[in-house]
C-alpha cells in the first residue's frame, strides 16, 4: 500500500477564518490540497517563519504546506498566506489587502496562482540561497476587488464573504518573482490561540477493492512432492491502509483467485491460491525520498479439491514480515514505492512431513495516483517465493509472481 506525500493546508488563524476557509475549499479540492488540523502553536511558528517554522513543516511529512492569517479590520483588512516546499524552505510570502467584506474574486485568484505553483513544482524545491536561507518567491499584491464572493449585509466585522452589495470585479495581476535574494520577511503578529481547522485530519484511511492475476511455479527436487505450474489466474480482494499522524501506516489486505481448475487425472478440480497480509510502517527518512522498514504477518495458501494422492499437495504458509520500504513523490499526485522483505515461514500446512525448514522474500513496486482528495488508484507488481528444505531429501521453491490494480476511497 502506498503512502503519498500530499500538499496539505493547515487552516487559517484570525477573525471569521472558517468563511474565509469556506470560501477557500473550491480552490483546495480542484488543486488536490489536503487539509490538515494541527495544534495551534506549530500553526504559529509556520505563519511567522520563526526559527521552528521548517522543523514544523517537515515533521508533516508533505509535499507543500499551506497556511494564512486574516488581519486588520473594516477596509484595512489583509490576508497573509505563506506556502513552504517539501524541504521546509518558505517559497511564497504574500500579504494582500481584501475587500472589507471578505475575500473577493481577484484574492481567490490571486490564491489559485499561488497554490497551483506549488503544485506544478512539488516535489522539487527551491536551492537555498546565501547563508542556507531559502529564497523566497515575493509577489505583488492583488488588486483590491470589493466585489464579495457572495451576498451579504454592511457590517465591516462580519464573516468574511457574506457582506456587502456585490460589484463586477476588476481584472486582477500578479506578478512573477522578484529579487530572489531579498530573504527578509515581516514576521505578523499571530493569533495566540488559534482556532482549529475544521475536522481533524490527522487520521487517514484508505479503503480499495483490488483486482488482478497471480501465477504459481512449484519446482522441487526428485522424490520430495509434486511439482506444479500455472499460468496467470484472475484475482480479487481488498486492502486498506490506516495513516495515524505523519509516520506511522498500517495497511491490510485480502485476495483470492476468481476461477481456478487443476487437471487432476480425468477430473478438473477446483483450485485457489490466496493471500492475506497485515503490516506496520514507520517512516524514519522523508523528504524527496522516503525510507520505512516494514513489519507484519501473513499467509500465503494453495489448495486443490482432490483426494488424489497424484496430485500437488495443498500447502500454506504463515510467515512474519521483515523489511523496509523505499518511496518518491513524482509531482503532487503520483507516487513510487518499493518494497522488500524477508519473510521467515513460522506455521501453516507443510507440503510433506517430516515439516521442512521454509522461509521466503517478497520484493515488489507499486505506482499509485492519487485522483481527487478522496479516491486513489494504484497499480502494482509483487514477486513472492518460499524455499523448503527437507533433512537429506532436498528442497524445493515455490513462487507466486503477481500484477494487481487498485482504487479507493480515501478519507
Amino acid at each position: 500500500m502506498l503512502f503519498l506525500a500530499p500538499i496539505v493546508f493547515v487552516g487559517i488563524v484570525g477573525t471569521h477564518h472558517d468563511a474565509v476557509e469556506h470560501q477557500l475549499a473550491p480552490s483546495l479540492e480542484k488543486n488536490g490540497i489536503t487539509e490538515m488540523a494541527i495544534p495551534d502553536g506549530e500553526r504559529a511558528a509556520i505563519i511567522k517563519h520563526g526559527p521552528g517554522a521548517k522543523k514544523v513543516v517537515m515533521s508533516l511529512h508533505a509535499g507543500g504546506v499551506i497556511a494564512g492569517q486574516l488581519g486588520g479590520k473594516g477596509a484595512t483588512r489583509t490576508f497573509h498566506l505563506v506556502i513552504y516546499d517539501a524541504d521546509g524552505n518558505l517559497t511564497t510570502d504574500l500579504e494582500s489587502p481584501i475587500g472589507a467584506n471578505g475575500l473577493t474574486k481577484g484574492n481567490i485568484q490571486a490564491f489559485e496562482i499561488n497554490i497551483s505553483d506549488i503544485v506544478a513544482s512539488a516535489p522539487h524545491t527551491a536551492a537555498p540561497a546565501r547563508a542556507g536561507q531559502p529564497k523566497v518567491a515575493k509577489r505583488k499584491t492583488a488588486e483590491v476587488d470589493d466585489a464579495p464572493l457572495g451576498s451579504s449585509h454592511a457590517d465591516d466585522d462580519a464573516p468574511p464573504g457574506f457582506a456587502g452589495t456585490p460589484k463586477q470585479s476588476a481584472p486582477v495581476t500578479v506578478a512573477a518573482a522578484a529579487d530572489a535574494d531579498d530573504t527578509t520577511a515581516a514576521a505578523p503578529a499571530v493569533v495566540e490561540k488559534a482556532p482549529a481547522s475544521h475536522g481533524d485530519h490527522r487520521v487517514h484511511v484508505r479503503v480499495g477493492l483490488l483486482f488482478g492475476v497471480v501465477g504459481r511455479n512449484l519446482a522441487t527436487d526428485p522424490n520430495t512432492v509434486q511439482t506444479y505450474t500455472s499460468s496467470p489466474i484472475g484475482t480479487g480482494g481488498v486492502a486498506a491502509a490506516v495513516d495515524v499522524g505523519p509516520r506511522i501506516h498500517i495497511t491490510g489486505s485480502f485476495e483470492h483467485t476468481l476461477v481456478m481448475h487443476t487437471a487432476v487425472g480425468s477430473d478438473n478440480s477446483s483450485t485457489a491460491i490466496g493471500r492475506a497480509e497485515g503490516a506496520i510502517s514507520y517512516d524514519v527518512v522523508h523528504g524527496k525520498v522516503a525510507l520505512a522498514p516494514v513489519v507484519g504477518f501473513g499467509t500465503r495458501y494453495f489448495s486443490i479439491d482432490s483426494a488424489s494422492t497424484m496430485r500437488s499437495p495443498d500447502t500454506e504458509y504463515q510467515y512474519v514480515m521483515l523489511g523496509a520500504s523505499v518511496g518518491t513523490q513524482l509531482g503532487s499526485r503520483w507516487a513510487l514505492r518499493g518494497l522488500a522483505a524477508f519473510e521467515p515461514v513460522v506455521g501453516g500446512l507443510p507440503a510433506m512431513l517430516p515439516t521442512p525448514s521454509r522461509w521466503g522474500f517478497d520484493v515488489g513496486a507499486a505506482l499509485e495516483v492519487q485522483a481527487t482528495s478522496h479516491v486513489f488508484a494504484r497499480a502494482a507488481f509483487d514477486y513472492q517465493s518460499f524455499a523448503s528444505s527437507w533433512d537429506m531429501k532436498g528442497g524445493a521453491t515455490d513462487a507466486y509472481p503477481s500484477g494487481t490494480i487498485a482504487a479507493g476511497a480515501a478519507f
